[in-house]
């Protein structure tokens, strides 16, 4: 059963490095070059893969443990965070009744048993054992090597998405009080019982732990990419993802560049022109954030010798756990109106390549909001000094999304009301 206890606001955690990217470009071998350069520094480091298709044992020719920490050198360690395992860890109740369910419905006991590992539960357990690792005191850093970016967006997302933000936990306590009421009165095995609930509503609280984890100035995310066009076109989407979740992005990891076309002979004399050109068009897109290159290398980088070159070739005499850059991605305006108490408070959120957007939707849903670029989309719990106010409107400045929020002599939110009805009930139920 999941039972961690965070620490305060103000204990510090060691360094997190979050590394993802579009499969192939390389981010095992920078995310494990990483950790080797540090722990050769003398710092007691962990790395992580959270991608099911695990290749950390392959690129340190080690067998690594999916359940606890192997050491790999001295202050090294590596583990493959495995679903499974997890799942019966920490949720044993969860996977009993969604095991149950299937087997209600006529799937044989096997295929069951294998079903109750729900899409998206690696990541969400990947992120919880990455806080795990990084509150039990043990590590100097630790850097989690991802699964490829699509992935890794969802996994970023999870924290709000199973949540929901405040309406999606209201109802929650909602369902769990009919089903309550449900159980005596013959509902049988299709209504979940209280171990179920528990642990759901465990998960839940712990995932808003993780939500202040990544947003903790201790955890940087890099993307590492490829000088090609549909990575540049991958790497901005996620770069414009995680701005939006307010995680820093600190490095952008540029990795196979061919060398100058002298070197390379005749055939690869185009690719390395082409390479040249997307190096300047990375250099634009991603700027300020501060950019490191690799060149393709003559051999593959196996083992902790190879990529101990590889970590020195990418971060030159810096050691890659340093914050390479710090920018303020929200933050709140107040706008001074001429009307006496009548003033306008502005949420600003910094959003990379926003002026390029399409499609910008901003709507209000109680006390969070959803904001929609393009496709992505995310919900916003609001900050406490916006709640009793009402959303005006939002415009676009440059990179800037400004969300405008105006005093009225009404004391509720601006909401649906059938949405303030099923909360005011919800209250009610709970009292």
């Amino acid at each position: 059963m999941l039972t961690r206890d965070l620490r305060t606001d103000s204990a510090p955690l060691p360094r997190i490095i979050i590394y993802s990217g579009k499969g192939g470009t390389g981010k095992t071998t920078v995310s494990s070059s990483t950790a080797v350069a540090l722990a050769r520094s003398g710092k007691r480091v962990l790395i992580m893969s959270s991608d099911p298709a695990h290749s950390l044992s392959d690129v340190f020719a080690v067998p690594l443990s999916r359940t606890e920490p192997t050491e790999i050198e001295p202050n090294l360690f590596g583990l493959e965070v495995d679903t499974v395992y997890e799942l019966k860890k920490n949720m044993s109740g969860f996977q009993k009744y969604v095991s149950d369910s299937y087997k209600s419905k006529g799937v044989d006991s096997g295929v069951a048993s294998e079903l109750t590992t729900q899409p998206g539960l690696d990541e969400i357990f990947s992120l919880n054992r990455l806080l795990d690792e990084s509150l039990s005191g043990n590590w100097d850093a630790v850097i989690l090597d991802t699964s490829p970016t699509g992935n890794t967006l969802r996994l970023l997302a999870y924290p709000e998405l199973i949540i929901g933000g405040n309406t999606g936990k209201s109802f929650f306590r909602l369902y769990k009080n009919m089903s309550a009421v449900a159980r005596p009165l013959g509902a049988g095995g299709s209504v979940p019982d209280s171990e179920f609930f528990d642990e759901v509503n465990l998960l839940m609280k712990q995932m808003e732990d993780v939500n202040k984890f990544i947003l903790r100035p201790e955890v940087t995310f890099r993307l590492v990419l490829n000088p090609e066009k549909l990575s540049i076109l991958e790497t901005k989407r996620a770069y414009t993802f995680v701005h939006l979740y307010g995680i820093n992005t600190d490095a952008v990891i540029v990795n196979k560049i061919l060398p100058t076309s002298n070197t390379v002979g005749e055939y690869f004399e185009f690719w390395s022109d082409l390479h040249r050109k997307y190096l300047m068009e990375i250099d634009n897109s991603f700027f300020p954030t501060p950019i490191f290159r690799s060149q393709l290398l003559r051999t593959e980088p196996i083992g902790c010798d190879a990529l101990f070159e590889v970590s020195k070739m990418l971060f030159k005499d810096e050691l890659p756990d340093k914050i390479f850059y710090s920018g303020k991605n929200f933050w709140i305006d107040a706008k001074k109106e001429a009307l006496p108490n009548m003033n306008r408070e502005v949420l600003c959120i910094r959003v990379p390549f926003l002026k390029d957007a399409q499609d910008v939707q901003v709507v209000r849903m109680g006390t969070d909001i959803a904001v929609t670029i393009d496709r992505l989309n995310r919900v916003i719990t609001l900050p406490r000094i916006l709640y009793s106010l009402e959303m005006e409107n939002f415009v676009r400045e440059n990179d800037v999304l400004k969300v405008l929020f105006k005093e009225t002599e009404k004391s509720e939110l601006n909401v649906d009301k059938g949405i303030l009805n099923k909360l005011r009930a919800t209250r009610k139920m709970s009292s």
